[in-house]
């Protein structure tokens, strides 16, 4: 009789071990990737995540509406997300238990974090501008700056232990054409025939941000052409402009035809647009050679519409060499 109660209790514990569910080892385990989803008004440039000391950057370049898939940390971390005008910084992120963030169109710094176990949850994070304040003056000009500097002389002309972004540049606020941008000062590589500095060492080129206005981009456009440049080439959806090939217009006509191009552009709300300048005394040998023959310094104007943000690359080519 013993045995047989012993029988059916074992039995019992035979049938209760069956139907609880077996955790695998994997169960346990954060998601191998983390999908990204840019759902905010933004553009997303990068991401650091910081553990106590440690922190590592992911590349991004997502434009609203954007997703794509990164490799998951799988542990908590503060995040900094840069959109190119702003910072976001989100406190003690679970990414252990994520398998999706998406930042989200209601406000800045909006951000949904989905679990593995299908709950949402919705943090706010806390948002520092890159550009000062309205009335502020920047802490210098577009004009002490140049490409191929030593990095060494440009961190000495702004405040001590400014941040950088992923590609390591310098962020700070520049002042040019009667605005405040926000400025990212990028090392880049010296010539191949100038040993004295290395890697690093060299500001390879400069890019300043701000809302796209109509406002903006005129005053942008007067000084470059105060300052001697012209149109050269011109990209837009389902346009291509190549104004050297203009020749019988003169250079105001040139001017005009770009300006009402943009204005239609802008009106459009939509798509992306870039705008390369050069300067006039130098644009015919520009237009004929695979290199420049003297030191040029070029300026591209990227229009995106769907973040409202006016792009500019500062970047200087050696004579005779081809490269930045």
């Amino acid at each position: 009789m013993k045995f047989a109660r012993c029988r059916v209790f074992l039995l019992l514990l035979c049938a209760l071990a069956c139907a609880l569910p077996a955790e695998s080892p994997s169960a346990a385990s954060p998601p191998a990737n983390l999908t990204i989803s840019n759902q905010s008004s933004y553009d997303l440039l990068n991401i650091r995540f910081r553990q106590g000391r440690s922190m590592y950057f992911v590349r991004l370049d997502m434009a609203p509406g954007a997703r794509d898939d990164i490799e998951n940390p799988g542990v908590t971390a503060d995040l900094r997300v840069d959109t190119g005008l702003a910072f976001w910084f989100f406190k003690a992120v679970p990414l252990n238990q994520a398998r999706r963030l998406t930042f989200c169109g209601e406000h800045a710094a909006c951000l949904i974090l989905e679990q593995v176990n299908k709950i949402s949850r919705h943090l706010s994070g806390t948002v520092q501008s890159l550009l000062p304040e309205e009335l502020s003056r920047p802490v210098c000009t577009l004009d002490q700056f140049r490409p191929g500097m030593a990095m060494s002389d440009v961190c000495s002309l702004l405040d001590p232990d400014p941040p950088r972004d992923d590609n390591d540049a310098v962020l700070t606020s520049l002042g040019f054409a009667g605005m405040v941008w926000a400025a990212r000062l990028a090392p880049g590589q010296p010539s191949p025939d100038d040993h004295r500095l290395n890697g690093h060492d060299r500001l390879g080129h400069l890019e300043l941000r701000r809302q796209l206005t109509a406002a903006t981009l005129d005053s942008l456009l007067r000084t470059l052409y105060a300052q001697g440049y012209v149109p050269w080439q011109a990209e837009l959806p389902g346009l291509d402009m190549n104004f050297t090939e203009m020749t019988d217009l003169d250079t105001a006509k040139q001017k005009d035809i770009l300006r009402q191009t943009l204005h239609y552009f802008l009106q459009s709300g939509r798509g992306e647009a870039t705008v390369m300048l050069a300067p006039a005394a130098m644009l015919p040998a520009l237009a004929d050679a695979d290199a420049p023959q003297r030191d040029v310094q070029l300026f591209t104007l990227t229009l995106r519409q769907s973040s409202r943000t006016l792009v500019v690359d500062v970047a200087a080519y050696q004579g005779g060499e081809g490269g930045r």
